[in-house]
């Protein structure tokens, strides 16, 4: 709707309008989006070069009578709410069929591995307010609850994306796959959006090395040192090779360079922060890679294969 506005706008000498007409939905808009003070309504329809010249508090309660007359429900303003007026509900809704809503979902849940974390939110905000003029309850909450990152706190995830906390010591409340709720130090060192979901990489105080922590599962920053402190991290550098298909289509990580690339294969040189993450990576590439250096790693991912391999026997 605002973007019809904004067109009427740069064309309106063009087009014929009702003024009384473009008002009242100009006012239904705006109720739509937020709540309004009476001065607020006024400002909206004083700033629209269609309403400029037919303004006044008058005016617009004149024009809420009509929205009311046609089936709006609208609170009156009062000191509980802020002497705002509230848009509680409308006979004006979006019909959708189930095939357009799963279409939808679909696009969203696609979207949502293309797009950064910052955007996904953006996108949710508005999946939520587009499916809120279906008025259909179960839509709503299908929207809702299938949304991506839907288990992160909103506010903890503000606090924990906050660049000021990088490099400070900072005690988290975090739900641990294998302990449960424990308070654990961190330093904080960034954060990565994969396969929708959010993780911080941080140095662990606990295991004395870079982890990669759910952000889903961190449920409170209890404390946030004021100076930043420099860890010795147990990083170490490895180099691997990749060939056939998988070196066609390789794109290095953040922590990785290419050192080498031929039309048969590419030599990569990392610099591993997290052993488990690392090795995950390395497995996505099948047969398609070999280890060169340092042997002791090598060593450590056969027998992460093998210990694999006796899995699946069992």
């Amino acid at each position: 709707m605002k973007k019809l506005f904004e067109n009427i706008e740069q064309n309106n000498d063009k087009v014929w309008i009702s003024i009384t007409g473009f008002r009242t939905l100009l006012l239904l808009a705006s109720l739509i989006e937020k709540p309004r003070t009476i001065d607020e309504l006024v400002e909206i329809v004083k700033k629209h070069n269609v309403t400029e010249k037919s303004v006044s508090k008058d005016t617009i309660r004149i024009t809420l009578n009509t929205l009311k007359s046609i089936g709006c429900e609208i609170n009156r303003p009062q000191k509980t709410n802020n002497f705002k007026y509230a848009l509680i509900k409308h006979p004006f809704s979006l019909n959708l069929s189930k095939e357009e809503v799963d279409s939808l979902l679909l696009i969203r849940e696609r979207l949502a591995n293309e797009l950064s974390w910052k955007k996904v939110l953006i996108l949710n905000s508005f999946y939520e307010k587009f499916f809120r003029l279906t008025k259909n309850q179960n839509y709503i909450s299908l929207v809702e609850n299938t949304k991506p990152l839907c288990e992160i706190d909103i506010k903890i995830l503000t606090d924990v994306s906050n660049s000021k906390i990088i490099g400070k010591k900072v005690n988290l409340k975090y739900n641990s796959p294998q302990f449960g709720i424990e308070d654990i130090d961190v330093i904080p060192q960034k954060m990565t959006y994969e396969n929708t979901r959010l993780y911080l990489w941080c140095y662990s105080y606990k295991y004395e090395r870079t982890s990669i922590l759910n952000v889903e599962r961190i449920k409170k920053i209890n404390t946030v040192s004021a100076l930043k402190t420099d860890i010795n991290s147990d990083s170490y550098e490895v180099q691997y090779m990749v060939f056939g298909s998988s070196a066609k289509e390789f794109s290095p990580e953040n922590n990785e360079k290419i050192i080498e690339k031929t039309n048969d294969f590419i030599i990569v040189k990392a610099m591993v922060l997290n052993e488990f993450w690392f090795i995950q990576r390395l497995l996505l590439f099948g047969r398609e890679f070999k280890i060169i250096s340092p042997y002791f790693f090598k060593e450590k991912l056969i027998n992460k294969i093998k210990l694999i391999q006796k899995g699946y026997k069992q």
